[in-house]
Formats: C-alpha cells, structure tokens, sequence
C-alpha cells in the first residue's frame, strides 16, 4: 500500500545504507581535537568532553558544575534520550582538564555560552551551535568527511568495542533502551576488522600494543594497532604484487 502510495506521488524510498557506521579514523581525531584546542582551550575541552562521553549535542548542552564527581569519576547525564539518567565514566586525564575548567564554581552551566540569548536558561549553549562548532572545526582541520555531533559518539563507541568493551556495558554507556541499537557498532565493518585483525596478528604485535597501552594510554595503543595492521596490509599487497 505505502510502496504503491508512493509510486503514485513520484516519491522514491531513501537508498539503503550499506557498509559500517561512519567515524573519524585515529588520525582524524587528533587533528580534530588539536585544531579545537588550537582555537581555544575552552573550544578543545567541550569536543573532547563530547568525543569521550559519547554523549549527544543535546545532552552535552545541559552538562552542569553539578553532575561531575571528580571523587567517583563520572559525569552524570540526567536528561538523557526518553528523559532517561546515566552516569558516564571519564579518564583520569579528562577529569583533570575538567576540574581545571570548572575551577571554584559550583553550580551552572559545565560549558556556558557567551552569549546571553534569550530563552528560559541564560548563557545556555544549544545543539545547534555545538553542530556548528563541530563542523567549523573539522573543516579548519582539513577533513574532508562530513562531520557532525553524532559522528563523535559513532567514534568512541566503535573505539570501545575495538577495545573490549561488553556490549551490554556499552549499552549502558550511550544510554541506548534497546541493545538492538547498540549491536549496529558491533557490526561496523572498522571494528570487525580490528578483531579479525587481532586474532591473526603474532604474540610479538600484542606485546608492543601491550606495553604502549601500559606507558602511554589505550589511545597510543589503538593508534599502534593501527599502524601495524597498515605495515601488515602493506607487506600482504607488496608480496602479491
């Protein structure tokens, strides 16, 4: 009937989206995170916050002084997607930057605008606005790829996964009702390959990673993983050459 409905009035259905979810690569994120620094530190610290969040632009917008423990780590999400409460870990390095940040307040908006505005909260940030610092600093940068609030949270999460992350863990740190949601990162072609990768790669690679990961952090690990799997790649297609 709708497919019928549809052909009448000339309308098509929107193609099917095939292959994995999108992200920003390893490289991306750092040129990303450094062009937002290099604007500012307050710009840098808010695309950061909302690249290891996961959180959503409308969510990040509504961060306040109140919902960061430094004692326990998290940032409490309290209006989340369907109104719904979450408590979302951060690293101890981001903890840092955010109580440097927040300094003595102890209330307020966690990242204020500078603009008065004139809605009901003050100096209240929108989504909007954080869609256009996104996509602002993204372009400076030079990436190409469209790059929007949500792609972030597709970042962290396939990161996650690729890292070992429970799925159902992962649920709970997006904030997704249904775990059907949640499995499309699973099925990310990156994130499946990254596995297989690891499976095959020899006992002298996971070494390496392992002790990167141990003096320098899972973020120097994973850029690791993925310049060996390049190296490797690259071997592969020379010997077939």
């Amino acid at each position: 009937m709708f497919k019928a409905t549809r052909q009448r009035a000339g309308l098509r259905a929107p193609p099917e989206r095939r292959g994995g979810i999108d992200r920003l690569t390893v490289e991306e994120e750092l040129r990303f995170l450094d062009q937002a620094y290099a604007q500012s530190g307050r710009t840098g610290l808010m695309l950061q916050t909302l690249l290891e969040t996961g959180a959503r632009a409308s969510e990040l917008v509504q961060l306040r002084v109140e919902d960061v423990s430094f004692v326990e780590r998290v940032v409490t999400i309290r209006h989340g997607k369907g109104g719904k409460r979450r408590e979302v870990p951060i690293r101890r390095e981001l903890a840092q930057l955010l109580r440097l940040h927040i300094g003595a307040r102890r209330a307020g908006p966690l990242f204020a605008s500078r603009q008065q505005g004139s809605g009901p909260a003050p100096y209240m940030l929108t989504r909007q606005r954080v869609g256009q610092v996104v996509c602002g600093v993204a372009r400076t940068a030079g990436i190409t790829k469209r790059v929007y609030p949500h792609l972030l949270r597709h970042t962290v999460a396939t990161r996650l996964l690729t890292l070992g992350m429970d799925i159902t863990d992962l649920q709970c740190f997006l904030g997704h009702e249904s775990i059907v949601t949640t499995r499309l990162y699973a099925e990310t072609t990156a994130a499946a390959l990254k596995r297989s990768f690891d499976r095959i790669t020899d006992p002298a690679a996971h070494t390496l990673i392992a002790s990167i990961r141990q003096r320098q952090g899972d973020e120097a690990a994973v850029l690791a993983a993925e310049l060996l799997a390049r190296r490797r790649a690259g071997r592969v297609s020379t010997a077939g050459a």
